[in-house]
């Protein structure tokens, strides 16, 4: 995926993290970690798993992370993030806030789908933390919250959109519409083209529910 300026880049939150961010074996580690857990899944890879495939101590990886879950986050904040900042540079291709919209849900929905249902050991990782409340999930979720806050501004500010219901309201309701097409455990349940038509249905109600 391309990426947006350092400007526009969204950069999710991740804990247990320890030692200097930039640190070479950090991103050694990570790297192994992300190849481990598309193979394998994130459930059954343990930390020795992980130090035998480095080659160094158990007790030197701890010198960066917290846990095995510390490593998950990290993943899920790179994982994520980047699928935030395309998600954001394709609305940002349209002129228009409805055409930014409609770029926005289209996209989070065949990204989303890419991602989760066509990588199953990455949809392990991301739906451990979903289940589980990791603070890289709710990153995503306060990202994806903020372009669509974003485009709502945009449209008010044109005249696009009505302006009497409170945007906080607005942007809620959007978010709960979306979820059947931007969660991986709602998306599992239903094969795309019927994905893909439900959210260019709900896609239209809510443009039409914004009309001034």
């Amino acid at each position: 995926m391309k990426q947006p300026s350092a400007q526009e880049s969204i950069e999710l939150p991740s804990s247990g993290q320890r030692g200097p961010a930039e640190h070479d074996r950090r991103l050694q580690i990570l790297r192994v970690a992300n190849e481990h857990f598309r193979l394998y899944g994130y459930r059954k890879a343990t930390v020795a798993d992980l130090s035998k495939a480095i080659g160094i101590t158990t007790a030197y990886i701890y010198r960066f992370f917290e846990s095995k879950q510390a490593i998950g986050e990290a993943i899920c904040a790179l994982v994520l993030g980047e699928l935030d900042n395309e998600l954001r540079r394709l609305a940002d291709q349209e002129a228009t806030a409805t055409r930014k919209f409609r770029a926005f849900t289209r996209h989070a929905l065949m990204l989303s789908h890419a991602l989760f249902m066509n990588q199953s050991k990455l949809f392990d990782l991301v739906r451990v933390a979903e289940e589980e409340s990791w603070c890289t999930a709710a990153g995503h979720q306060a990202a994806l919250s903020e372009i669509i806050r974003s485009i709502l501004e945009q449209g008010r500010r044109a005249g696009e959109f009505e302006r009497k219901t409170p945007l906080d309201e607005v942007v809620l309701a959007i978010e709960e519409a979306l979820i059947p097409y931007t969660r991986p455990s709602a998306m599992e349940r239903r094969l795309l083209p019927d994905l893909e038509a439900g959210m260019m249905a709900t896609t239209s109600m809510i443009l039409r529910s914004l009309a001034p």
